[in-house]
């Protein structure tokens, strides 16, 4: 799927708003322990209260990889549970 900078991946999402939230996601899906890993204090003001930075806190708070994938589902909508691993990580 080519990149649309109004709409990367898909996901409604606006290039630096994606990138943002990117950011932040990438550390929980390569970390050992993702539970441990902390928000940063710095995630611009207008995407704090983003679903992504929900389904974090929730994962965070249950250990429910469900709630990884839904975050990643955020950043690049597929079908398939995890889909969005591959993409993602290229």
């Amino acid at each position: 799927m080519p990149i649309d900078n109004e709409n990367v991946y898909g996901s409604g999402l606006r290039s630096d708003d994606w990138i943002a939230l990117r950011d932040i996601f990438w550390p929980f899906i390569h970390a050992k322990e993702p539970e441990m890993i902390e928000l940063p204090s710095n995630i611009p003001e207008h995407l704090q209260d983003h679903p992504l930075l929900q389904y974090l806190k929730q994962y965070q708070a249950t250990v429910n990889k469900e709630y990884l994938d839904k975050a990643g589902q955020i950043l690049i909508p597929t079908k398939e549970p995890f889909g969005w691993y591959l993409p993602l990580t290229k």
